[in-house]
């Protein structure tokens, strides 16, 4: 008869590790199949796991198993990111978005000791205070990216536009991660750092409500107000100031008023008249390659039309169109497309520079060895 291997996991450790993931134990317990008591049995130290079981757990709360080992607790630090949620409403972070804010926190750490050891160009972040008009921070974000005012309104579809802000915000040195986080967890969030700023975008949601998010959240970087923000765009009667700011930093960046101004001309549309239906505000979200809501918001803004048209706005108006789900891909890939060009790029020259083991970056992006020669020469034409 086999033995079974029992683990000396640390009761405070697990309990630690429980109160971090956001799941209760009832949930964990019944994930792993185990009873609720066998699990206080082992909060107790009246039992000890077996092998098989800690496995399961460590997989459930994307842990490594050595973490139930540890003599206790780690320091406990205070999430790099504020909660944000539209007024009255009650939730607290979710398991999905804790996950995915540990890891890009991780991420973040690694990166921006990388780009330390490498004496790289310190992202061109234009700092601004919530006390501004959002149109003043808006410009000198532009400025920095390069005014793409002449061939945004070109662009073949929203995907190509994101790709493209996506782009040089990454240029301009920040992280722009990409997670499946669901449509039951926030839009996105930020995360602040000197040497490497993130975004990470939530791509349960079509890309043009990703457009947005994507500058909501820069418009949280560029305050220092780093956030999960569970709504892209609300109304001004359940929000407060720093995201009513960050929405309407992110409009005029997409949006600039000389620019739709001269769509709502070109539309027919006289000054002084009110909007009064969705079909000026659908042209006007197609012709900048922004969601619905971005589009009426801007509208609201400029005067040319009222709340009661945002009013209007079909719930499942940000929704993703239905697709092939991302089929095909291999796994170097998938991370590439998660991690974006410059986790990758600062990745491979670190390598080059020895900063980083061959064996540590392929570790660090989850992709077979193989596959990182691909990556180099990939990066190096992107590069050129």
């Amino acid at each position: 008869m086999s033995r079974v291997t029992q683990v000396p996991i640390t009761p405070s450790v697990l309990e630690w590790v429980i109160s971090e993931s956001g799941y209760t134990i009832a949930e964990v317990s019944a994930a792993i199949n185990v009873s609720v008591e066998t699990f206080e049995k082992w909060r107790s130290e009246a039992e000890k796991p077996s092998l098989t079981q800690i496995k399961k757990l460590a997989g459930k709360l994307h842990r490594p198993l050595a973490t139930f080992l540890l003599p206790g607790p780690p320091p406990r630090r205070p999430p790099p990111v504020e909660f944000r949620h539209p007024v009255g409403v009650k939730r607290v972070l979710n398991p999905d978005e804790r996950r995915h804010i540990r890891r890009a926190g991780r991420l973040q750490e690694v990166v921006s000791w990388i780009s330390r050891e490498l004496g790289a160009n310190q992202p061109r972040t234009p700092p601004a205070s919530i006390d501004e008009d959002p149109a003043l921070p808006a410009k000198r974000v532009r400025d920095v990216l390069g005014d793409s005012g002449q061939v945004e309104t070109q662009w073949p579809s929203a995907a190509v536009a994101f790709d493209y802000w996506r782009s040089v915000l990454e240029h301009a040195g920040h992280i722009v991660l990409l997670f499946p986080l669901g449509k039951d967890s926030c839009r996105g969030f930020s995360i602040w750092d000197d040497n490497a700023p993130v975004v990470a975008i939530n791509t349960a949601w079509s890309e043009e409500a990703r457009i947005f998010t994507l500058f909501h959240e820069v418009g949280h970087l560029i305050t220092r107000t780093g956030s999960a923000c569970i709504e892209a765009v609300r109304t001004n009667a359940r929000t407060d100031s720093i995201e009513r700011w960050c929405e309407r930093f992110a409009a005029e960046v997409l949006m600039p008023t000389d620019l739709v101004e001269a769509s709502l001309r070109e539309y027919g549309w006289q000054s002084g008249k009110e909007i009064g239906d969705l079909a000026l505000g659908r042209r006007i979200a197609r012709r900048h390659k922004v969601s619905l809501r971005a589009a009426v918001l801007r509208l609201i803004e400029m005067g040319a039309a009222n709340w009661s048209l945002y009013d209007k706005i079909p719930l499942s108006a940000d929704t993703k169109s239905p697709g092939g789900g991302g089929g095909g891909r291999n796994r170097t890939q998938i991370r590439e497309d998660q991690f974006g060009g410059r986790i990758t790029s600062l990745l491979v020259r670190a390598v080059e520079k020895d900063v980083l083991s061959r064996s540590q970056a392929v570790d660090f992006l989850d992709i077979p060895d193989v596959a990182f020669d691909d990556l180099a020469r990939t990066v190096e034409r992107s590069e050129r």
